[in-house]
Order: structure tokens, then C-alpha cells, then sequence
């Protein structure tokens, strides 16, 4: 099975519901996720069979999302795209 994740440019930002989990030492509620308006900069999708699906996954990202390229060091220029086998 394979895992994608792509990091997008120009991300958004998003509207969560927070939750407390519990307090702290100083009686403070412990709030998940931190903030109620989150950065969705990265995009992942795993339980992808063969390498045919993931070509098809991302894809579909380039044509809705613009993807973000490294701006220093030896990748610069390249595409932030990951694929790992899991």
C-alpha cells in the first residue's frame, strides 16, 4: 500500500470545533485541536494499491490545487511531493 502526501501553496484555513480533553497542572482545560481555525497546508492519502492509482490521485491534485516547490537547498525547484510505502 501506498501513502501520498503533497504540500499545498497558498494554503486555507479552516474552521474546527474544539474539544477539551481533560486539564492541566493548573486546573487550564486542555483544548483539541489548539485553535478553532486550523491551516490545511498538506494533503494525504494512503491505501493506495499500485503505483498506477497514486499517478491518478495526484493528478486529480494538480488540477485542483497548486503544488507547492522547494525555495532552497538540493531539492530546489522540485515539487514537495512524498510517497512512502506502508
Amino acid at each position: 500500500m501506498y501513502r501520498l502526501t503533497v504540500h499545498v501553496e497558498n494554503p486555507s484555513f479552516v474552521s474546527k470545533e474544539q474539544v477539551m480533553i481533560g486539564k492541566d497542572l493548573n486546573n487550564k482545560p486542555i483544548m483539541k485541536p489548539k485553535k478553532s481555525k486550523c491551516i490545511v497546508n498538506t494533503i494525504s492519502h494512503s491505501g493506495m494499491g499500485t503505483l498506477r492509482e497514486v499517478e491518478e490521485k495526484l493528478v486529480h491534485l494538480r488540477s485542483v490545487h497548486k503544488i507547492a516547490k522547494w525555495k532552497e537547498g538540493v531539492k530546489k525547484g522540485e515539487e514537495m511531493i512524498y510517497l512512502s510505502y506502508c
